[in-house]
């Protein structure tokens, strides 16, 4: 593989002084970067950090242990369902500070998926952005976000580790941007991206109250759920498993799977080690799906907020739910230190149920102690979280869009939305709460955990009664009525013994278990999806870090 070796002067400008100038970063790189094709590929870099210069060093097609950032990026969506991007950052010859690390790791991923990040970027908008209005209150909102942060980083940052790290979080998105310029890629795009779980309660928040007059009052119409999730304890402790299964717009499928190692000199960060299931140009999972060098996981479903009137506490001096995610993630070594980090700030928007499992707590085969399961629910204004191993102990935790902290399920409006529309907002009779009540005694292995997580008998099942979303693993492209390309297309699964290898195995697509056919976009040709496979009939495959091993 040839060495291409050019520099990025990145100017005079100390992003940590003025951290609301990071926005304004001058890339010279249009001419001296090709663009990556599409074709299949592993593509590999280097970067290093020339501090007189001020400047990024690129090396392309090579993988050198002394650099500020390497790392590869494998396109094999095509083929398997998944890109894979590995990054390691801060292991350099030279040592560098926090923030350029974090800076270099983002540059290095921008680098490697900017025509990713711009098809999904293109994909993903049109399934956001409905009404062309609420851009000017969205931008106004972001940027008085972004500002307010890079404010307090500015001020607070040397007294604070919260704001230290979310200074970091802020360096490693500058750093995707200046990666990617070779792209037409605005910062507002890679802040799209990136909040794109936050745009789910945020655009309801901004956008005027049209519901009240439509007779619904205070409360907004049920949306589709969003996740279906599973952590199972086998009877006599022998293993844990842990699983989740995304939900959205089939749009959002171009899918990378990321490692992330990044050495950092704060001695606060519980780790820079993280596996999870991912996007281009996110930096954070969505799903969530994320395997931690900490020894913890964590797994979300999303929550809907009906009662609108909850939105009013949505105000842009605030951390967004991406960013407490990061820092809960870089800063906790259990499930109560990751509630407590994850609750400061609230923005109120992706509004979720996280599930924390903290591996330190299990022994297999003789005890699961507490404090092994923590449960986080969001709501604007509110965060609680509980102890919930005693649960898990009795063999399972399901999760699937309803809350279980009855304070939150009542302000939700979840018990109001129950008494107009029945039994699918009950946390105990949904459908996916019978079906993970009757079936989840049998799932003994990662065989029979893959069979749940991708379950849809919809045709048989009496809990579905006949429709293909109240089901563990949505499809609603197969609805008789008004079918979208939308439900469940990816699944997720590890145990214990995986996990702590950070590895797991994960498959892209709408299931096809029982017989279901294989989704095509080739019905739904009006839904843009830019870069995506036509069809998807893909396999698991297994994930797990690989980079320490591959250079010498």
């Amino acid at each position: 593989q040839s060495k291409n070796s050019h520099c990025e002067n990145l100017g005079s400008l100390n992003f940590f002084q003025a951290p609301h100038l990071m926005f304004v970063v001058l890339i010279y790189v249009l001419s001296v970067i090709p663009p990556y094709t599409s074709v299949t590929e592993i593509q590999e870099a280097t970067v290093y950090w020339n501090a007189a210069q001020k400047s990024v060093i690129v090396k392309e097609g090579v993988l050198e242990k002394d650099g500020g950032a390497y790392g590869y990026y494998n396109n094999t969506l095509t083929l398997t369902g998944w890109g894979v991007l590995e990054i390691q950052a801060g292991y350099g010859e030279i040592p560098e500070s926090d923030e350029i690390t974090s800076f270099l790791a983002g540059y290095l991923e921008g680098l490697l998926t900017a025509e990713q990040m711009f098809n999904h970027y293109a994909n993903i908008y049109p399934q956001m952005i409905k009404d062309e209005k609420i851009l000017d209150p969205l931008k106004d909102f972001m940027i008085e976000q972004d500002y307010w942060t890079r404010e307090q980083v500015k001020l607070r940052r040397n007294t604070d580790t919260l704001w230290l790290h979310a200074g970091l979080i802020l360096a490693q998105l500058d750093g995707l941007q200046a990666g990617a310029a070779h792209w037409p890629l605005s910062m507002f795009a890679l802040q799209f991206l990136n909040e794109v779980g936050d745009l789910l309660d945020l655009i309801p928040a901004l956008t005027p109250r049209l519901n009240c007059s439509r007779g619904h009052g205070p409360f907004r119409m049920p949306v589709m759920g969003h996740c279906s999730a599973l952590i199972k304890v086998l009877p006599g402790f022998e293993n844990l498993l842990f699983a989740h299964s995304s939900w959205f717009s089939y749009a959002s499928t171009m899918r990378i799977y990321k490692h992330w190692d990044f050495r950092l000199a704060n001695t606060h960060t519980a780790t820079g080690k993280m596996s999870f299931s991912s996007y281009p140009g996110f930096l954070t999972s969505l799903d969530d799906f994320y395997l931690l060098g900490s020894g913890l996981l964590m797994t979300q479903t999303t929550n809907s907020v009906f009662n609108t009137s909850l939105y009013t506490l949505v105000m842009p001096h605030c951390l967004l739910a991406w960013q407490r995610v990061r820092l809960a993630n870089a800063l906790a070594h259990t499930g109560e230190e990751w509630a407590h980090v994850f609750s400061k700030y609230n923005s109120g928007t992706y509004n979720s149920q996280y599930m924390v499992l903290d591996l330190s707590k299990v022994s297999l085969g003789r005890k699961i102690r507490d404090g092994a399961l923590t449960v986080v629910e969001q709501i604007p204004g509110l965060v609680l979280h509980s102890d919930q191993t005693q649960a898990l102990r009795q063999g399972y935790w399901p999760s699937y869009n309803v809350p279980f902290h009855a304070e939150i399920y009542n302000l939700s409006g979840y018990g109001a939305m129950w008494r107009k529309h029945g039994a699918d907002f009950s946390y105990d009779l949904c459908p996916r709460a019978k079906i993970f009540r009757r079936d989840q005694a049998r799932v003994m292995d990662l065989g029979s955990l893959k069979h749940i997580m991708r379950y849809n008998n919809y045709r048989k099942d009496p809990y579905s009664k006949g429709h293909p979303c109240k089901t563990i693993c949505c499809r609603n492209d197969l609805r008789q009525k008004k079918p979208h390309p939308g439900g469940c297309y990816d699944t997720k699964v590890t145990d214990v013994h995986l996990a702590r290898q950070l590895a797991a195995e994960a498959v892209n697509g709408p299931t096809t278990q029982g017989g279901l056919i294989p989704f095509s976009w080739s019905q739904f040709n009006s839904t843009v999806h830019q870069g995506l496979p036509q069809s998807y009939n893909f396999s698991f495959i297994t994930m797990k870090p690989t980079l320490s091993k591959y250079l010498p």
